[in-house]
């Protein structure tokens, strides 16, 4: 084994590492660390008590539900075993980070070599964007899971009962993950007109039947949450600036994607990951939509780890000459490895000891107030069994949309009906207008005063005059 070799092959292991020992700290953490956790918790909550998380938005509390409930479901069964915490949901989480990376093995170990499968399922965990937004208390891994075991089912198996099964679990989990389905719509297409339209057919049928039920049942919220509620505004600068650091960030795997489309004789059965790659990169486009971020990457870097495993194959076929095919690729992933560079407690996000004490305190000064409390970490509201009333974030998207009228929680806010309001970020200074209306900032500023800051956190208390 060559020297780069071996020293790509410690740089994956040592990104593994790196990843475990991320995911324990994050796991272990007992407060929440990014912002929708709290909420898909407190949605967790509510269907462990037997509540519907798609309500009305006219009253209290101004709630929004904006993803299919397949993951809540699953983290309710814990929450209702073992009460309210993130540990659960951010174990299955990296659970079904580790079934990606070995569906990305099993997918590419027959098709190619051992070797190559190993290294492709390790760039999709060594990749800086799964490090810094895993094992989060989110949907997004586990509707991507779904998405590549109903991709490896359809290529198992010719019966398409069993990829739509998992097609539709991912749409139910996050209703973003049409890239999958649309890529073997597509594909069969191309080769099967037939079994393309039972194909859709049977797609239409399932989801439609599901949202039927689901929607009858919450009375048209589950319509209204998760579309209606969920049009935020797309920024083409955002969409751009957020495209061109995921490019330079995976540059290589991607690189390598783009290269294999264009590699003549490329074997009929490898078409539909090529598909799937084109697909998933157009939807990633919706990145530009205000509140998205990294997560919308996820699926485009799956199947890209995927390609470049058989664009490893395929240049190994052309060159022959093995030695410059290894110094090719092994030149290549280095650069890979460096662009990926993130250590645990340096590289964001950083959770220290200082963090679990801020936290501490923050939710000392919670469980000690008496009356409504606003709060961008939901989570300090539900561990301290204090309802949650207000979304900052999603009610300022609905107010901009002229989905909500703001009117009784800007009165509320002027009367000083809260008697604590934590945010993220100091009025007086640089306003989050993604978080906050104008007229919420306005009350605030008039009615509140700040009386704590603790962490990253401005505690506003109510002037009494």
């Amino acid at each position: 084994m060559g020297i780069l070799k071996k020293i790509v092959m410690a740089g994956l292991i040592i990104y593994a590492l790196f990843y475990f020992i991320q995911s324990y700290v994050v796991i272990t953490f007992p407060y929440q660390i990014s912002y929708p956790e709290g909420f898909v918790l407190n949605q967790s909550h509510l269907i462990s008590k037997g509540e519907s998380i798609y309500r009305g938005i006219n009253e209290y509390p101004y709630l929004i539900s904006n993803y299919p409930p397949v993951y809540q479901f699953l983290c309710a069964l814990f929450v209702k075993l073992f009460g309210v915490s993130f540990v659960y949901g951010r174990l299955i989480t990296f659970l079904v980070s580790i079934l990606i990376c070995w569906l990305i093995f099993i997918i590419l170990k027959n098709e190619t070599s051992r070797e190559i499968a190993i290294i492709s399922a390790l760039l999709f965990i060594a990749s800086s964007y799964i490090y810094k937004n895993n094992p989060f208390f989110r949907v997004d891994m586990l509707g991507l899971l779904f998405s590549l075991m109903g991709i490896y089912m359809f290529q198992k198996t010719d019966k398409l009962i069993f990829g739509t099964i998992f097609f539709i679990a991912a749409l139910y989990t996050k209703q973003t993950f049409v890239s999958a389905p649309i890529a073997v719509a597509l594909y069969l297409f191309l080769t099967d007109k037939k079994r393309a339209l039972t194909f859709v057919v049977l797609m239409l049928l399932c989801y439609i039947a599901i949202f039927f039920l689901i929607n009858f049942y919450t009375k048209g919220e589950f319509y209204r949450h998760n579309f209606l509620y969920n049009m935020n505004t797309f920024i083409f600068k955002q969409m751009a600036k957020h495209y061109i650091w995921f490019l330079q960030n995976h540059a290589i795997i991607i690189l390598f994607s783009v290269i294999f489309l264009f590699i003549p004789d490329i074997q009929k059965k490898y078409s539909i990951f090529v598909i799937y790659f084109i697909i998933s990169a157009l939807v990633a486009v919706s990145v530009g939509k205000i509140g998205a971020n990294m997560n919308y990457f996820f699926e485009i870097i799956a199947v890209s780890c995927i390609l470049m495993g058989l664009a490893m194959k395929r240049l190994k076929e052309i060159f022959k000459d093995e030695k410059t095919w290894a110094m090719l690729i092994n030149s290549a992933l280095f650069i890979q490895l460096l662009l990926f560079l993130h250590i645990p407690f340096f590289t964001e996000p950083i959770i220290t000891k200082n963090e679990l004490t801020n936290s501490k305190l923050l939710s000392e000064v919670v469980h000690n107030t008496d009356g409504k409390i606003i709060s961008e970490d939901a989570g300090l509201l539900l561990m301290n069994n204090k309802p949650i009333i207000f979304m900052p974030f999603e009610f300022t998207q609905l107010t901009n949309q002229k989905i909500w009228d703001q009117t009784r929680f800007v009165n509320d806010l002027k009367n000083r009906q809260f008697s604590l309001i934590i945010l993220s970020f100091d009025i007086h200074c640089q306003v989050d207008k993604e978080r906050l209306t104008p007229l919420m900032v306005d009350a605030i500023k008039e009615n509140y005063y700040i009386g704590q800051v603790i962490g990253e956190y401005f505690l506003y208390y109510p002037v009494i005059k």
